[in-house]
């Protein structure tokens, strides 16, 4: 690893901290300890398993989540990451750890607060468990929460991860993607270039991909072997002031 990469170090204690608060929230909101595990093989084939959550329970979070795109971002994430956890035990941290490399809103967890009342939480809570009770690791799932529905690819939401947090649906994705999220969670360029163009809002389309190719040329400034610490800060700081200013 090039030294002028060491300094996003400076922001480990932050991604520690933010991790612990949304693994927290996460095992409030959706506690996998009764969840049975699937094996990833069960599964053979690719459509679309229905996953139908009723009651009253399901009604007023369905309501919610139709009313509020961020419940509703927030609710699919904890689907994905517990579902994860269950499918997957020893990769279960690598969704809430690049949520905070990215600097997701998820739970509010950067401010460290939880904007969820505890009767919503509880009930997020049992509809989490619920569905992943039933979600096969390996098929999409058409999902059914009360009047909300929707069909989501676990394996595709995790491949275009952070992105995916603002559209689950998303299924390609940018150039700083490597080949899967464990890869992308240990890279240290990946830290970098989300300190200098964080996911923290949803932006303007136009600023959406101008800062997703800017985050391409900063993942290549900072892999590039021959990178000096002081010209390397200089070419990744010119590609943000390259931005419009309502995009930096």
């Amino acid at each position: 690893m090039k030294r002028w990469v060491l300094a996003a170090g400076l922001v480990t204690a932050a991604v520690v901290l933010g991790v612990c608060i949304i693994e927290s929230n996460v095992r409030k909101v959706a506690s996998t300890s009764s969840l049975p595990e699937v094996p990833a093989a069960a599964s053979l084939g690719r459509s679309a398993v229905p996953v139908v959550t009723t009651g009253a329970e399901a009604a007023r979070v369905g309501a919610r989540m139709q009313e509020n795109e961020s419940i509703a971002n927030d609710v699919i994430f904890l689907i994905m990451a517990t579902l994860r956890g269950r499918c997957q035990p020893s990769r279960a941290h690598d969704l809430p750890r690049m949520a905070v490399i990215a600097h997701l809103p998820v739970l509010s967890a950067g401010g460290g607060a939880d904007p969820y009342p505890e009767s919503l939480r509880r009930d997020i809570g049992h509809i989490v468990n619920a569905i992943v009770e039933r979600a096969n690791c390996t098929q999409p799932l058409a999902l059914r929460i009360g009047a909300y529905s929707s069909v989501l690819d676990p394996e595709a939401y995790v491949r275009a991860f952070p992105e995916s947090y603002f559209t689950p649906a998303l299924v390609g994705g940018p150039e700083e993607r490597g080949p899967d999220l464990e890869q992308r969670v240990a890279d240290s360029c990946i830290t970098v270039v989300y300190a200098k163009l964080p996911l923290d809002d949803v932006r303007a389309w136009q600023c959406t991909g101008l800062r997703r190719n800017a985050r391409a040329a900063i993942l290549h400034v900072c892999h590039s072997e021959d990178a000096m610490p002081e010209q390397a800060a200089t070419d990744i700081q010119h590609v943000v002031d390259g931005l419009p200013l309502t995009c930096q």
